[in-house]
């Protein structure tokens, strides 16, 4: 059914108004929008233009809706920008996690400190990753580490959930992983790459893959996003002259992260 022009119209002044009240800071970050119809008679407009408008803003990343609660702004609306410069460097000792410190610090020029809870278990490697690290796809076979980061204001209290900006799972193949520190929820300064280079496993060539889609169920729920918003998986594998060992897939709100990259010529 055909919407008439009008109807479009005050949607779309509806909208435009919404994302200036969230953006503008009439409504705090983590705070709950009033109901549909007490914000059509804030916004002098029908109840089904601000259900739109709601739904257009879900979609975008300002507001999470929740089923039978209402709609929340969402609690962080600054946008992380990842730099590939330092994600692959050396320090003293000829390792160093790059990447883990690249978060650290794209989250501390905004003024948010990280918080990681990590997981690590054992399971066979699905078949795309099995193929990318080139394993038999019988019983168990990798190593998990799956990692929720939440971002938090410098300072904030313990119980500040914070918003979660990152789910990281990465796989490692059993042969080299089983027995090692790389079992261990914590990988330390040097992380996982240096732990592998310690295991005479150095990774020397990476490559990464990027893709945006939607978020499967168990990834919206995790990220605290609507459904209808669009996550970033980065797909990153590091191998040694002679095998991939490691592969790592990062799962990111599309509306909180920019990706910058940079690279030079030969002269």
């Amino acid at each position: 059914m055909t919407q008439h022009p009008s109807a479009t119209v005050e949607f779309r002044r509806v909208a435009q108004r919404l994302r200036d009240a969230v953006t503008g800071g009439t409504y705090e970050p983590g705070s709950r929008l009033p109901a549909a119809a007490d914000l059509a008679v804030h916004l002098g407009c029908t109840r089904s233009a601000v259900e739109r408008a709601v739904r257009v803003a879900a979609a975008e990343g300002l507001v999470t809706t929740r089923k039978g609660s209402g709609a929340y702004v969402s609690r962080l609306m600054k946008r992380i920008t990842r730099q590939t410069t330092g994600l692959l460097r050396a320090d003293g000792d000829g390792e160093a996690d790059g990447f883990g410190e690249a978060l650290e610090a794209e989250l501390r020029a905004l003024g948010l400190v990280a918080r990681h809870f990590p997981d690590v278990r054992t399971e066979r490697a699905p078949q795309d990753l099995a193929a990318l690290l080139g394993l038999k796809r019988s019983g168990q076979n990798v190593l998990v580490r799956d990692t929720r980061t939440f971002a938090v204001a410098a300072g904030a209290a313990p119980t500040d959930p914070g918003t979660p900006v990152q789910l990281a799972v990465t796989y490692l193949p059993l042969d080299i992983a089983r027995h090692t520190a790389l079992e261990d929820p914590d990988p330390g300064p040097r992380g996982v790459r240096g732990l592998l280079a310690d295991l005479g496993h150095r990774p020397t060539d990476f490559s990464e893959t990027i893709d945006v889609r939607p978020p499967r169920e168990d990834e919206a729920a995790a990220l605290e996003i609507d459904p209808d918003n669009r996550v970033i998986q980065l797909t990153r594998t590091a191998a040694t002259a002679d095998r991939a060992v490691e592969v790592t897939v990062s799962v990111l709100p599309a509306h909180l992260w920019s990706l910058s990259y940079r690279w030079t010529t030969a002269s």
